[in-house]
């Protein structure tokens, strides 16, 4: 396929392909679900193996094998299915970016959202966001994917239709496999489409932002944030590279008066720390702000990226001991903390892949001491490969696997991902 026909998020995408080492012979871009059937037919009947890809921002999620035959751009299905502004329900084409989604639902009468925020909204999609559990900031106030997702269509490894769940929130009865197949990265089936519940856009949007000196100050006013009124939509604390302190960012939305008050108490609460604030207001700035705090640095060579999760309570703390690990090493961090959530983003600059090996292992021993766990983002392919289990052996044996065999019987999609 000529590369003039590619969107810019798959070009980027097939560039991490080949920075990562992925050897494959072709790439298909099908703009249809009847084109990706003749795919996956043809890739079924010569045993061909399959790589599906939409923005490439959430690689490492994945179980990737070194060589695959086939890589699927799958940015060609990218059309809206149906739009219910009544209902607030959305269906969309897997292959479509989530921020192109929220621009058109806020061109709509009233205006809406999809409150889906993961890294590099411009290039993720929202198959690649599905299949990889992929959220952000706003999860703090509107819930992950899976309290988001409705119902998806797919097609197996043979290209015949499935689809579970539907368009609105009492739409199954059993076991729903909308919730089963998020974050399958690819290895169970191949999802064209998935419906969304949708939201009204706020009347008022704003950020309060807070300068500190320290983890533990941020620790104290965080939890100060949680133990009172406040009802933030985001809150991240954010130690950027080559700084001395940190910011802890608040989005609050809602009523005008009631945002002010929040920004004014918020501030009120970061001055007991001695520290200084700022309050910027308005939809684009909010998300610029919110995006320019947790998307990695644009102007880094090579940047890993990995997802540390731990207890709510443990989250500024570990923000430092990760700190710390990488000021030891001589590497370039940005630390983001959802700090609603005790989920860090570690990004880290690196020269050279060796590095990353003994900060990987204190990553994981660090994480596992609070009943936590580590996973990548994005990473060379020698940390990919080398990860180890990422789930439960149990669970692979009897459930994943199990369900791969019916889905994916000869196995040319990618390996399940425990």
């Amino acid at each position: 396929m000529p590369a003039t026909e590619m969107t810019a998020s798959a070009e980027a995408a097939l560039q991490e392909l080949d920075q990562l080492g992925i050897e494959y012979k072709d790439v298909e871009k099908p703009d249809s679900v009847d084109s990706l059937q003749s795919v996956m037919a043809k890739a079924s009947s010569r045993d061909l193996k399959v790589l599906p890809l939409g923005g490439g921002t959430s690689l490492g999620a994945a179980n990737l094998p070194q060589r695959v035959d086939i890589v699927l751009d799958m940015t060609g299905l990218d059309q809206i299915i149906q739009f219910d502004p009544k209902n607030l329900n959305l269906s969309v084409q897997a292959g479509q970016n989530i921020q192109a989604v929220n621009r058109f639902l806020a061109e709509q009468d009233r205006g809406f959202f999809l409150p889906l925020d993961p890294l590099l909204p411009e290039r993720a999609t929202i198959g690649g966001a599905y299949a990889s559990n992929s959220s952000g900031p706003w999860r703090q106030f509107y819930g992950t994917i899976r309290d988001l997702a409705l119902g998806a269509g797919a097609l197996d490894a043979g290209g015949n239709a499935v689809k579970f769940g539907g368009v609105t929130v009492k739409n199954v009865s059993g076991y729903d496999l909308t919730k089963f197949f998020i974050g399958s990265a690819g290895s169970l089936c191949l999802i064209t489409r998935v419906s969304f519940r949708i939201l009204p856009l706020p009347d008022a949007f704003s950020t309060c932002e807070v300068l500190l000196k320290d983890e533990e100050q941020a620790g104290q006013l965080l939890s100060d944030v949680r133990s009172s009124v406040l009802v933030p939509s985001a809150l991240i604390a954010v130690r950027e590279k080559k700084t001395r302190g940190l910011r802890v960012i608040a989005a609050f939305e809602g009523h005008p008066k009631a945002v002010e008050r929040q920004n004014r108490d918020l501030a009120k609460l970061g001055e007991e720390y001695g520290g200084g604030s700022r309050v910027l207001s308005g939809r684009e700035k909010v998300q610029a702000r919110i995006r320019e705090a947790f998307n990695p640095d644009p102007a880094a060579e090579k940047t890993a990226i990995f997802k540390v999760s731990v207890p709510i309570s443990k989250g500024a703390q570990t923000l430092g001991q990760v700190r710390q690990k990488a000021k030891d090493q001589d590497l370039e961090a940005k630390l983001v903390l959802l700090a609603g959530n005790g989920v860090l983003y570690a990004h880290l600059d690196y020269a050279d892949e060796a590095d990353l090996l003994p900060f990987v292992s204190f990553l994981k021993d660090t994480a596992a001491k609070q009943q936590g766990h580590v996973v990548p983002v994005q990473a060379p392919y020698s940390v990919i490969s080398g990860w180890g289990l990422r789930g439960d052996s149990v669970v692979d044996r009897f459930v994943l696997q199990p369900v791969k065999n019916q889905f994916d019987p000869s196995g040319i999609l990618l390996p399940v991902n425990a």
